[in-house]
């Protein structure tokens, strides 16, 4: 039964068309490995060290996924670490719903912490045509501008922080606005039980608002914020401009 279950899990992901592209320093090797169970692709973010050293590292691990209705859903999980020598671990895991028709990419990266230099990498594909304006992991030589370009951190605590992350991920997505620059949707407490949400473009907070569980409110939010982005973005090119000489 164990290789039947195997097998069965082996052709539905032939069958999704996925692709993996693994790489690494010769020290430390990033790999994104997949089990799919009764439809839920389950994913693992693996680091493995080969050195005999010990090594301090960070790691991002993004999935994008756009489904037959062009809706885009997104998880992001980052995280500081440490590997033993000849050591194998499993830094993150994120479970998605998938079928045939849907599309995805998922990008692992391991940096070095004191340098934070890419060292090791893996992407993963499922009918990435139709997430043609999502990160382009594989024409990108610089990792670091993959990372920082159409990038948006989500550091919520709510239901509503959460939706008006998703919201906003999604309408960049979909409309191919790009930033030279990371953007972080962070969230604290207020008055009583209030929460506040702060948007970030590096580290400037660009816009400051009430957290609340109101549709039409988090979409005018969501429009401020990247008419915010998009202002801080032409303002840093014309400062850029002004320093040559």
């Amino acid at each position: 039964m164990k290789n039947i279950s195997k097998s069965i899990s082996l052709i539905f992901l032939l069958l999704l068309g996925i692709n993996s592209n693994a790489q690494d320093s010769g020290k430390v090797i990033a790999k994104i490995e997949t089990h799919d169970i009764e439809g839920v692709l389950n994913l693992k973010a693996v680091a493995q060290n080969q050195s005999e050293v010990f090594q301090s590292l960070n790691y991002i691990f993004l999935a994008v996924k756009k489904d037959k209705g062009k809706n885009m859903s997104s998880s992001k999980q980052e995280n500081k670490f440490t590997l033993l020598p000849k050591e194998t671990r499993v830094l993150s895991e994120i479970s998605i719903n998938v079928n045939k028709d849907d599309a995805l990419k998922v990008y692992l990266f391991i940096k070095d912490e004191k340098t934070a230099k890419v060292i090791a990498k893996d992407s993963l594909e499922m009918n990435s045509k139709s997430l043609k304006n999502s990160v382009a992991y594989e024409k990108t030589s610089n990792e670091e501008n993959v990372m920082l370009s159409n990038l948006v951190i989500n550091d919520t605590k709510t239901r509503v922080g959460e939706d008006f992350y998703t919201k906003l991920f999604s309408v960049l997505m979909l409309n191919d606005i790009k930033f030279s620059f990371r953007v972080r949707i962070a969230e604290f407490p207020s008055t009583g039980t209030n929460m506040m949400l702060q948007v970030f473009a590096d580290d400037e907070n660009v816009l400051t608002f009430m957290a609340r569980p109101d549709e039409d409110y988090i979409n005018d939010a969501v429009k401020e914020t990247i008419g915010n982005l998009i202002q801080f973005e032409q303002d840093r090119q014309v400062s850029d401009k002004g320093f040559i000489y």
